[in-house]
């Protein structure tokens, strides 16, 4: 019977057993995978072998993990020229201020990515882990999947001087430790972001 469905072609398979192995928590079995991708076992396990000779997938015993080319890789990914670096340093300084874990949020895929993230919870560590996305509403952090994890997320934009938004910090706290402050703190961690990244970009002109 014609599906009018596209084959799957060896790079979009390859590709969809590692986002399978990120959504396990970066560790999972064969038919786990398989499974999960809707993928013939045998075709994964030849994938995965494959991915395991060129380091991007690690096997051990009969287990895979995200190998150290994918993280090399991962690495190198920006979402923007100095944003991770600029904003890494200043998360850990909202995240003391706030008291509450503090993440730069890009969109990707019409859902929010994690690009980096000063956790203060360890609960927080399996939601808003760098790499980890969320859905989103207009832009924000989705209220339904706040709701469902107990968080409130207090989000301010990171602008550029045209107005163009790169991304998002955002204080992700319990309902009931969101202080009248936090707002006016992420916006200000938001603006030294946006500040520094102008500055880089004057200073290398």
């Amino acid at each position: 019977m014609e599906t009018g469905r596209r084959p799957r072609s060896v790079l979009e398979g390859a590709f969809t057993l590692l986002d399978a192995l990120v959504r396990h928590q970066g560790e999972a079995g064969l038919t786990q995978l398989a499974n999960s991708c809707s993928i013939p076992k045998a075709t994964a396990h030849r994938l995965l072998e494959q991915l395991t000779e060129l380091e991007v997938v690690q096997r051990s015993e009969n287990r895979y993990r995200v190998g150290a080319q994918a993280f090399r890789l991962g690495q190198s990914w920006q979402p923007y020229p100095r944003l991770l670096e600029l904003a890494r340093g200043e998360l850990r300084r909202l995240a003391v201020a706030t008291r509450a874990s503090s993440v730069l949020a890009v969109p990707c895929d019409g859902r929010i990515l994690i690009a980096a993230a000063s956790l203060i919870r360890p609960e927080d560590g399996i939601l808003l882990r760098p790499g980890s996305t969320v859905p989103q509403r207009t832009g924000h952090f989705c209220p339904v999947w706040q709701a469902e994890h107990g968080l409130v997320a207090v989000e301010a934009p990171i602008l550029l001087p045209t107005g163009e938004t790169v991304g998002s910090v955002a204080a992700v706290t319990a309902p009931a430790a969101s202080p009248g402050a936090v707002p006016d703190t992420v916006a200000r961690a938001a603006r030294t972001i946006g500040a520094a990244l102008v500055n880089r970009v004057e200073t290398h002109a």
